[in-house]
C-alpha cells in the first residue's frame, strides 16, 4: 500500500458548484475504498482517505483535515480556472 500526500488547493481551483468533504474525527478517514493508495494531509500527515484508486481521487476531490483544518486536493489541475469550470447553461 502506497501513501500519497495530497496538495494545497490553489486560488480559483474550487468550482462554483464544488464542495469539500469535512473530516470530523481525525482518527477516521473521510473515504474508504479497496484500492492501493492511502492519502494524507499535505500539512500534518493525517490520513484522509484509505485504500483508494487514483481514478477516484481526482482534482475535484477536496478534503478538509480535522487536525489542521487545511483543505487538501488529491491532484492539482494545471488548466486555467476558467477552463476547469463547467460552462453555465
Amino acid at each position: 500500500m502506497a501513501t500519497v500526500t495530497m496538495k494545497h488547493v490553489r486560488p480559483g481551483e474550487v468550482p462554483i458548484d464544488g464542495g469539500t468533504a469535512v473530516q470530523e474525527d481525525p482518527r477516521r478517514p473521510v473515504f474508504n475504498g479497496n484500492g492501493p493508495d492511502d492519502y494524507v494531509c499535505v500539512e500534518c500527515g493525517n490520513v484522509l482517505a484509505t485504500s483508494m484508486h487514483p481514478e477516484q481521487m481526482t482534482f475535484k476531490v477536496r478534503v478538509r483535515c480535522a487536525v489542521c483544518r487545511t483543505i487538501n486536493v488529491a491532484e492539482n489541475d494545471d488548466r486555467p480556472a476558467s477552463q476547469r469550470r463547467r460552462p453555465r447553461v
